[in-house]
């Protein structure tokens, strides 16, 4: 199975509330008619689990809304800016470690993060979005701690899902999103939609948390005192 780049690409329109799905002329691109956006109940996601992290008692708090699956020099964006974030609070602001409580919520299409090489392999994200053949971002390369925050083989300059994860880092995915790109991957393969659905569902990565919505998830998160850092 091969998605096409241009498919997915315009599935970047789904945004922060992944129902904004473009019509263009081309036919593949267009938004599924049978497109559903389940209203998850409270006993179909972890809700206790979703607010232990937003009512954390840290007084700095930074929440990193993520639409699209950037890379920076061959790394996800988002950790990447988790990580810079919890470095100069940590040395340059001298507040020590653990001063800064940081959660990324994947909305749109970089929901791909939260999912396993297998899935990146089977639906050809790497192609898609021009990342890696599998999802790379995620696993460390070193989780030790070292005395300088500038040694290349510390936790301090790994930019992967499981470092951020490592130094108390959260990670909050759309339901919604999940499902609006589901729904295109189905249109554009032939397949039915609840299927990918399900298939990303039963396949989220360790630390990553599936919310209703991405959008509700932020605003929780201002309520609770985070302050918000957008990432295209």
């Amino acid at each position: 199975m091969r998605i096409s780049r241009k498919f997915f690409v315009s599935a970047g329109a789904i945004g922060l509330t992944a129902a904004a799905l473009p019509a263009t002329s081309n036919a593949q691109s267009s938004p599924p008619a049978t497109l559903h956006f389940h209203v998850l109940e409270p006993s179909e996601f972890d809700r206790a689990g979703m607010m232990r992290i937003l009512e954390t008692s840290k007084r700095n708090k930074q929440v990193f809304q993520s639409v699209s699956p950037l890379t920076v020099g061959g790394v996800a964006s988002v950790y990447l800016h988790m990580q810079n974030s919890l470095n100069a609070f940590e040395f340059s602001l001298n507040q020590g470690p653990g001063s800064l409580a940081t959660l990324a919520v994947m909305t749109g299409p970089s929901i791909v993060f939260a999912l396993p090489d297998s899935l990146w392999q089977k639906y050809k994200f790497g192609d898609a979005f021009k990342l890696a053949p599998t999802n790379v971002y995620y696993t460390a390369k070193s989780l030790r701690r070292t005395a300088s925050p500038d040694d290349p083989d510390g936790i301090y300059q790994d930019w992967s899902a499981q470092a951020v994860l490592h130094r108390g880092g959260a990670f909050m995915v759309c339901h919604n999103a999940m499902t609006a790109v589901a729904g295109l991957i189905a249109q554009g393969a032939g397949l039915q939609p609840h299927d990918v659905l399900s298939d990303f569902e039963h396949n989220i990565l360790p630390g990553f948390h599936v919310v209703p919505a991405g959008v509700a998830a932020t605003q929780l998160a201002i309520q609770h005192g985070w302050s918000p850092y957008t990432i295209i």
